[in-house]
């Protein structure tokens, strides 16, 4: 702050050339700088406070939306599902009903039939003492008869026990439907509400930042503690990493001493750690878009851009450009929700302000897996997906990997 004093003092004097009698004539004047000077210092103290405490809050709003938006797409799966049974069970009702209404007219003439011979019954014919072999036919016909009619009640039983079972499946698959739906109905509420919270917060915080110098501050505080988040994180991964080196180095051994056929998890492994490659424009992009600022555009100041900001629609899918192993997966200010896989040989790949990511710290990835949904997290106003390619911990132009 002693060049802020300066200038005050200046200021007040007018000159170089009167500058030391000024300073012996107005000591309240100088009273009056020092005052000045310790309430600017508490202003940027408190302003200081307050942007801590909007990225605190942007957080907070940016990680409920994130969960918020994970329950409704489990929930909109669920009801579909739901959907699909109800779906299936109408039909199948359907199908008992007319069987039963086939069952109950077979039975009807069975019973119709039985009374038109009810006229001589088969007690009757066993002590007539005349034509036995008929009526033993006879008799014979009437067990069969009573025996299909049995069946045939028990079966419309069955079929009214199903029909039963089914409508009460039903009604619990409608019930359960509605409940889905009145929770869907509330996250949208709280989704909304957390949405609004998080425009007022960007608009404060944006407001809390209106001086550049401020800004470029914030962004240089920003790239530091991606640094050493960073930084954590390969610490804590070092010895996994050291020991899928070692098992690398054994399978390559192999490999040329026995002319051994790496197993499928093993050549996964080797693909893990194998680094990006030369930069030949080979690998897919993270996502499809049209390109917002290039590696190396000036961001703000004497800082510019270390990666790419590409251009999607919020929700698309964000996609790994080679395999590798999740090494942060966490929110970050100024990047929002970030991931940052490790692809072995010093080579890590970073993709942020996703609206929230799919994978954990640990996962194993292959190239072209799902890992984020592009979002606008970290305070961004339009919807892209930040991208850095890093070699040994120097960030270079993602574009030289990417296809043409």
């Amino acid at each position: 702050m002693r060049h802020i004093y300066f200038y005050l003092l200046l200021t007040l004097c007018g000159s170089f050339s009167t500058l030391h009698y000024c300073y012996a004539d107005n000591k309240s004047d100088l009273q009056s700088v020092r005052q000045s000077i310790a309430d600017q210092e508490k202003k940027l103290a408190e302003q200081k406070k307050q942007r801590i405490k909007f990225v605190e809050d942007l957080k907070r709003q940016e990680t409920a939306i994130a969960k918020l938006l994970a329950s409704l797409d489990k929930s909109d799966k669920l009801l579909a599902t739901l959907l699909q049974d109800i779906g299936e069970l109408n039909p199948q009702i359907n199908d008992l009903e007319k069987k039963q209404v086939t069952q109950r007219q077979i039975l009807a003439k069975q019973l119709e039939g039985a009374f038109k011979l009810g006229k001589t019954s088969s007690m009757e014919l066993v002590f007539a003492g005349q034509e036995s072999e008929r009526n033993e036919r006879i008799i014979t016909y009437y067990r069969y008869i009573n025996e299909e009619r049995q069946n045939r009640i028990n079966n419309l039983k069955k079929i009214q026990d199903e029909i039963n079972s089914k409508k009460i499946l039903l009604e619990q698959k409608h019930q359960s439907q509605l409940a889905l739906q009145q929770k869907q109905k509330e996250q949208r509420d709280n989704l909304l509400v957390n949405q609004q919270q998080r425009k007022k917060t960007i608009s404060a915080l944006e407001q809390s930042m209106q001086l550049n110098q401020q800004k470029l501050d914030e962004l240089k505080e920003n790239e530091v503690a991606l640094q050493q988040q960073i930084a954590k994180a390969e610490r804590e991964s070092k010895k996994i990493a050291e020991d899928e080196a070692k098992q690398a180095a054994q399978i390559k051994a192999k490999q040329q001493n026995y002319n051994y056929n790496p197993t499928k998890d093993e050549k996964a492994l080797m693909a893990r750690i194998s680094g990006i490659g030369k930069p030949n424009h080979i690998l897919s992009w993270p996502v499809t878009g049209s390109i917002l600022y290039q590696f190396g555009e000036p961001q703000q100041g004497e800082l510019r851009w270390k990666g790419l900001v590409i251009n999607a629609k919020e929700g698309t899918k964000v996609k790994a450009i080679a395999d590798g192993r999740v090494i942060l997966a966490n929110w970050l200010q100024g990047y929002g929700f970030i991931v940052a896989i490790e692809h072995g040989k010093g080579d890590m790949t970073l993709y942020g302000y996703n609206q929230r990511v799919l994978v954990d710290v640990g996962d194993k990835i292959e190239a072209g897996q799902d890992i984020a949904l592009v979002g606008t997290t970290g305070g961004q106003g339009n919807s892209s997906l930040y991208f850095e390619v890093r070699r040994d911990g120097k960030a270079l132009d993602p574009s030289a990997w990417l296809k043409k």
